[in-house]
């Protein structure tokens, strides 16, 4: 497959995104040297766990990606992210790609209910069936209209099940309804992508779907020092959307997150 190129994502893959919210590339990347790096970056990095209250309770610990001794996770971050606007069919920026060990499952949710185009590429590294956390959709529960319950259960309504084995990457756009069940410590690589804003509603739009992720009463339980969000080779680097980020807020909202966890440390 291409380094970087839309061609990851067929005609065909674009269509079934655009109806059912996810498509899944298969042996899009070598899990070996991923799951070496997620594991390193989770050892090093990991100071304590955090619960969402997503899904009726999402448990684990995860870290940011995003720094030099990440290299394999910033080279998926470049690769993916011509088949993310391929996807959203539109110009993109880069979020934050991050590692997260997964202690339990999730009840049906989305990731995002903002205005705003975004999509999710994710890689786990365990092989997962239905019944051992594989994840879960509703498809086309991202498209306007959808009348949804997430209150129900996922034993009442157990959606689409996506089984996955190390390699495979599932590209779902964040407002879809997901979940997973009877998996735990599972291991995800991730990195998410959004709009890049055309006009000033657009901006603003991202700006708050920005501020809302670098939330600053949470933390994370990752060492803000070794694994920031965004560090300073990170903004020298030059990629795509680097300057963008700093404009939309991302930078000055993730600092002061991050200076607030480091506050708490003991």
């Amino acid at each position: 497959m291409g380094t970087g190129d839309g061609d990851l994502v067929s005609g065909d893959l674009r269509a079934r995104f655009a109806a059912d919210g996810v498509v899944v590339l298969r042996g899009a990347v070598d899990p070996a040297a991923l799951s070496d790096e997620v594991d390193r970056s989770l050892a090093e990095g990991v100071r304590g766990s955090f619960t969402s209250p997503q899904g009726g309770g999402i448990t684990g610990a995860y870290v940011p990606m995003m720094v030099r001794r990440t290299a394999v996770s910033l080279s998926l971050l470049d690769r993916f992210a011509a088949p993310a606007a391929a996807l959203l069919g539109r110009p993109v920026l880069p979020v934050r790609a991050k590692g997260t060990r997964y202690a339990a499952g999730a009840g049906w949710h989305r990731d995002s209910v903002r205005p705003v185009a975004s999509v999710g590429f994710v890689c786990y590294l365990e092989p997962l069936t239905g019944d051992r956390g594989a994840l879960r959709v509703q498809p086309g529960s991202h498209r306007a209209g959808w009348d949804d319950d997430v209150e129900l259960s996922v034993d009442v309504e157990p959606g689409l099940v996506i089984e996955t084995d190390p390699g495979d990457v599932v590209c779902f756009d964040e407002h879809l309804l997901h979940a997973s069940t009877g998996g735990r410590d599972r291991r995800q690589w991730r990195v998410d992508y959004v709009e890049d804003p055309d006009g000033p509603e657009a901006f603003a739009a991202v700006e708050a779907y920005l501020a809302a992720l670098f939330s600053p009463d949470w933390d994370g339980g990752y060492d803000v020092d070794a694994y920031p969000s965004y560090d300073a080779d990170w903004r020298a680097s030059g990629r795509p959307g680097v300057a963008r980020l700093g404009e939309l807020g991302a930078y000055a909202a993730a600092e002061v997150q991050e200076a607030n966890a480091r506050s708490r440390r003991p």
